[in-house]
């Protein structure tokens, strides 16, 4: 008798919650009058829809419902600056669902008719501070928005925190809104407190010099105090590659206006090393190693030695690096190396040393270079073997700017200028400058187009002398796509044969349209067009074709087919990248 009780008492429940779901049904809101943002704001705040009654229940109380919503839509709509707006509304119920039309004429926006700002405190006189007005997003005229009156208070709090006032506060924080001339004054006092200053910076754990590590400060202790700059300390010494944590932290005391600073770091291995393998159309199978000290001394002067090995070249390499005056940036190298290189067929070995500053001046890199270069090489045609000695400097500037809302809108530039003197111990003299660009725009999520141009110009163009690799050539799959990798431009020989013999001058542009068609997989169409010439403009040479991408996130990976439209290629050609486009 009890388990059948029990089930009648289930079987109760159940019919009971079907016959109240049916009166509960989701009411069907219908908004009219107002924008995608306001209807969502109005949609979140009704109860209707929140918090859905019986169908018996609201049919008792209709005009109550009403009343309810219209002044859940008024309370949802003065965020956005509408406090008079007029409502008309319709509820009924069809089939147990409740059927909600809402008709709102906005009316006239409360606009901001005074605005004051007031700066009490110890930086109410402070120069820093007396721009503070401009940074309040909301201007007299303007239609007062709740969201941008917040985020105007909150910049300016920051700026007076970032100027070392770190207890600033607000004690009048007001709005006075009058409804019936749709106008509306603001009120606000910032109280600035006492001014904070850096104190002594303390540096915890490593074996590198104080004397090294106080170039990364971006202030002097004494300095007005900046969590701005405390973070930026961070950042410098984070990607220093010295320490495997960081951690710097501002000891604020209650009363005090004097902030010491303490950096907790922890040395990263000393050794550190590189293996690495890849492909490309130009290159064949390549390889790399290599073994970098991080730490030589207590002033981080570092050494390296690297390999790279392919089916066309072999590198090795050392250099001995000095941390610069600001290390974070600036930096003195000592160089040598081997290169035994392949241009078409025609071996070259080539020797180096030479010394190289690196600075970072405004956006630019700069790099100086003064080299001794050594170049044995076979002569094209002829195939003689000629040596050439070289003395050169260099100077070379880049610039990468991204965009910061999209990664892929930039754009990079690369200007260097070299050149050599038979009155400075080398074989012979040139004057070469050569000019980089690449451009990247997204014109969607989905469609970004890619320019880039090479340019370069030797005098005097009488070449022969020119050591191979001091010569332009083009071709290859970040040059000329569908044709042989510095196979341009070519000379014919007695026996018919075409022969690279490079270039005094370069002029090779390329527009690249790219289409994602499902993420991360997408196609792309390209053309080239240039040459590295003899003669300027002489026998200029164009591919075109198009390609498959993958986009990851050390950049994309592209396989092209491409198609030379003169005579002295292959008919097609396979082209294989990978790496960020603005690198």
């Amino acid at each position: 008798m009890k388990i059948l009780n029990n089930v009648i008492q289930g079987v109760a429940i159940l019919l009971l919650s079907f016959s109240i779901s049916t009166y509960a049904q989701t009411p069907q809101i219908i908004i009219h009058g107002v924008n995608k943002e306001m209807e969502e704001n109005i949609r979140a705040n009704l109860s209707l829809l929140n918090e859905p009654q019986e169908a018996e229940e609201e049919n008792a109380r209709p005009e109550q419902m009403k009343q309810r919503a219209t002044q859940e839509i008024l309370t949802a709509l003065q965020p956005y600056g509408y406090y008079d707006a007029e409502i008309q509304s319709t509820l009924e119920f069809e089939n147990d669902t409740l059927k909600a039309t809402f008709q709102i004429n906005l009316g006239p926006p409360i606009q901001v008719q005074d605005l004051q700002i007031n700066i009490m405190g110890d930086g109410e006189n402070d120069p820093a501070l007396q721009g503070l007005n401009s940074l309040f997003l909301l201007k007299v005229g303007d239609v007062f928005v709740h969201e941008t009156y917040e985020e105007g208070k909150k910049a300016i709090l920051s700026k007076t925190i970032q100027s070392g006032y770190l207890n600033a506060t607000f004690i009048e924080h007001k709005v006075m809104v009058d409804i019936e001339n749709h106008s509306s004054t603001i009120f606000l006092t910032l109280f600035t407190g006492e001014r904070h200053y850096f104190g002594e910076v303390t540096f915890e754990n490593t074996v590198l010099s104080k004397r090294l590590l106080d170039r990364y400060l971006p202030f002097e202790p004494g300095a007005v105090y900046s969590p701005e700059k405390t973070m930026l300390l961070q950042t410098r010494l984070s990607q220093s590659d010295y320490f495997a944590s960081t951690n710097v932290k501002a000891l604020t005391t209650e009363g005090e206006t004097i902030v010491p600073i303490v950096v907790e770091l922890e040395d990263a291995k000393p050794n550190q090393y590189l293996l690495g393998a890849g492909f490309g159309t130009d290159t064949g199978i390549r390889g790399k190693l290599g073994w970098t000290r991080r730490r030589l001394n207590a002033m981080g002067h570092r050494f390296s030695v690297q390999a790279q090995l392919s089916e066309i070249y072999d590198k090795i390499y050392v250099d001995y690096s000095i941390p610069g005056k600001r290390p974070y940036t600036d930096q003195i190298k000592l160089q040598g190396g081997f290169f035994d290189d392949e241009f078409s067929e025609k071996p070259s070995q080539i020797y180096e040393a030479g010394i190289i500053e690196e600075r970072v001046i405004s956006s630019w890199q700069r790099r100086i270079l003064l080299n001794y270069h050594h170049e044995r090489f076979n002569a094209f045609i002829t195939n003689d073997i000629i040596e050439s000695k070289l003395i050169l400097p260099m100077i070379t500037f880049i610039q990468i700017r991204k965009s910061e809302s999209n990664p892929d809108n930039g754009r990079r530039v690369e200007f260097t200028v070299k050149g050599s003197s038979d009155a400075l111990f080398s074989d012979t003299s040139f004057f070469q400058v050569y000019l980089q660009l690449k451009w990247v725009h997204a014109f969607s999520d989905s469609t970004r187009m890619l320019i880039r141009g090479d340019f370069g110009v030797t005098t005097p163009d009488n070449i022969e002398n020119l050591p191979l690799s001091q010569r332009f050539f083009a071709g290859g799959d970040l040059s000329l796509r569908g044709y042989g990798y510095r196979s341009l431009p070519n000379e014919i020989d007695n026996e018919g044969n075409f022969h690279p013999v490079g270039g005094a001058y370069l002029a090779v542009g390329s527009l690249e349209l790219v289409q994602t068609i499902k993420k991360p997989f997408g196609i792309f169409g390209f053309v080239d067009a240039g040459n590295a010439y003899r003669e300027l403009f002489v026998e200029t040479a164009i591919g075109v074709g198009g390609g498959l991408e993958w986009q990851t996130k050390l950049g994309p990976i592209k396989i092209a087919l491409a198609k030379p439209l003169t005579k002295t290629a292959d008919s097609w050609r396979i082209h294989a990248t990978f790496g960020p486009e603005l690198s």
